[in-house]
């Protein structure tokens, strides 16, 4: 079957993982849903621990790390995307593991593509942040927030 054709079977829903660890023998489509109903789930969750943030500093910190770990690794700003456009690019890569037998990270994945789309050395579009400072200021705002926390037990 040729990359387009692979592409259309894709978007319709009738490929199917069979390689893959994790998603072996479920159909690409129900795994670009499910993981759109996660991610919508765990944007309702981030939002709800940000909205909280004041009252339970501890477990919001706690729960919008956990989220950052899962999903922005993909996506610096996850928790704002379209959930179901999310899903449909991690899909694509989950696809290319499949196609490849082979668990690249994403940040190779993504370099690669940028590199393929751009014909160049995998400079970030302008506009977009690079992972590394998208990863740097995670680190920021975390170490921010606990700063913040261990103030505030102080007193």
């Amino acid at each position: 079957m040729s990359d387009q054709a692979d592409q259309k079977a894709g978007e319709n829903g009738s490929e199917e993982f069979t390689w893959h660890p994790e998603y072996a023998g479920r159909a690409v489509s129900e795994v670009r849903d499910e993981l759109a109903r996660q991610i919508a789930s765990d944007q309702r969750q981030h939002a709800l621990a940000m909205e909280g943030a004041e009252e339970a500093e501890h477990d919001a910190l706690a729960s919008v790390v956990e989220l950052e770990r899962r999903w922005g690794v993909y996506d610096f700003d996850w928790a704002e995307q379209d959930a179901t456009a999310l899903a449909s690019r991690i899909v694509a890569f989950e696809q290319e593991r499949e196609r490849r037998q082979e668990m690249i990270s994403w940040a190779d994945y993504r370099a690669e593509s940028l590199v393929d789309s751009s014909g160049g050395a995998g400079e970030p579009e302008s506009g977009e942040l690079s992972t590394g400072i998208k990863a740097a200021s995670l680190l920021v705002v975390v170490l921010l927030i606990v700063i913040i926390l261990v103030a505030v037990w102080a007193l």
